[in-house]
């Protein structure tokens, strides 16, 4: 009864649906009973890694991304939702993400409001994708039906379809997609889906289903906080499993939807896969090996320090690094903000400083400091707070240097640490 209140609880604040949440510890609780104990293994953690396990398998083993006709064909795929769900700008990630493996065609739908088949046009000469659009013609299906003969006669064998929102569920809406969908034969039929909304996502995926059908779904502003209970409530409504997540604001920040990454998140496990592989985009191997020598050698300056806070903000800033990091999911949101402002504060400094100066081979004296505060638009005071945080991080790593020698000179004489704690 603990572990089922534990859990439910659990479910519901990561937004998952109570129709979604009970069915999940239904699954659980059989997938539980009558099992081995494992031994070495403590009965806790196996009944925790039997829920994760339950968890993986209910939203959809592995990574999917898109349907893909064969190559010689034309795969169509039609994005649907409520307005403000990020329709446009997912089909042009998604544009942009398929061009190396396709030749992609975009295709706006939302005759009811022109900005957004603009914005569609904007985003396609970004991603440097064709797009087709109409603002004269007041009827989806025929706009669409256009489209089908600009890519047959250019062999264009991917169309991405964005249609219209509303802010609520309508018949005018559901009729106007049937049209669309029984125009051509769509390859699959995604329902996007803000997963900020919480657990109302259910009841939309749900009408949606009802009405049009769904293959899957494509949950948007998925850096936003959010522990990604929607991607069990929406395979709970309808069946499909999620394709990909929008993770920023930026054409590139689109990821193939991972079941394994999602489970742990919701069950706030964070997701350090996806941490490490932002950090190797972020720093490349050999520039990780040299800051490691310099730290060892405590050689260590501020053009170092600099390299850090842009690695930093390359990985999202601390707000989405925390965010994957067990445990660290819920620190208190203005803190961070202040830390990220500071950091940004700090890197002004920096650049303002001359070659000599950031190379941290003697104190800077007053009239230094003055000249950096005021090149850098920020207090004297904030150059000292700098000044003082590099001292402290170059002091422990001095101190790591000298328990490094300590550690060989006592290895050499055949002791450890721990034997010289002993003595002591």
């Amino acid at each position: 009864l603990y572990f089922r209140r534990m859990f439910l609880w659990t479910l519901l604040s990561a937004d998952v649906s109570l129709e979604a949440a009970n069915k999940f510890l239904e699954d659980a609780k059989s997938r539980a009973l009558g099992k081995n104990k494992l031994e070495g293994v403590d009965p806790s953690n196996q009944f925790i890694a039997d829920v994760n396990d339950t968890l993986i398998s209910m939203i959809g083993e592995g990574e999917i991304g898109l349907k893909l006709e064969p190559i010689e064909k034309t795969t169509i795929t039609l994005l649907f939702g409520l307005q403000g769900s990020g329709k446009t700008t997912t089909s042009a990630k998604l544009a942009k993400y398929y061009k190396e493996k396709r030749r992609v065609l975009l295709v706006g739908l939302d005759v009811h409001r022109p900005a957004a088949m603009e914005q569609l046009s904007v985003l396609a000469k970004e991603v440097n994708v064709p797009c087709h659009i109409d603002t004269k013609e007041k009827k989806p299906y025929k706009i669409l039906k256009k489209a089908l003969a600009i890519a047959k006669k250019e062999q264009y064998n991917m169309i991405l379809v964005d249609t219209a929102g509303r802010l609520e569920i309508d018949d005018e809406m559901m009729l106007e997609l049937r049209r669309v969908v029984n125009t051509t034969n769509v390859t699959e039929k995604l329902l996007v889906v803000d997963s900020t909304a919480g657990q109302s996502v259910y009841d939309v995926a749900k009408n949606f289903q009802s009405n049009i059908g769904i293959d899957g779904v494509i949950l948007t502003k998925f850096d936003s906080g959010v522990r990604g209970g929607a991607a069990l409530s929406l395979k709970y409504a309808t069946g499909s499993s999620v394709r990909f997540v929008g993770t920023g604001e930026h054409l590139e920040d689109i990821d193939v939807f991972d079941a394994k990454r999602v489970a742990g998140q919701i069950l706030g496990m964070g997701d350090i896969v996806k941490l490490v592989e932002k950090a190797k985009a972020a720093i490349s191997e050999k520039e990780a090996e040299e800051m490691l020598k310099k730290v060892i050698e405590n050689n260590f300056d501020y053009n170092d320090f600099l390299k850090q806070i842009e690695a930093t903000a390359k990985m999202g800033g601390i707000s989405k690094m925390s965010s994957m990091i067990p445990g660290m999911g819920n620190i208190d949101t203005d803190l961070i903000n202040r830390e990220e402002a500071k950091f940004n504060r700090y890197k002004a400094i920096i650049q303002s400083m001359t070659k000599k100066e950031r190379l941290a081979l003697f104190p800077l004296n007053n009239s230094r400091k003055m000249r950096i505060a005021k090149g850098s638009g920020q207090s004297l005071f904030e150059v000292n707070q700098l000044i003082k945080q590099f001292s402290m991080m170059k002091n422990m790593m001095g101190s790591a240097k000298k328990m490094d020698k300590l550690a060989k000179s006592l290895e050499n004489m055949g002791m450890s640490i721990d034997d010289l704690n002993k003595l002591m």
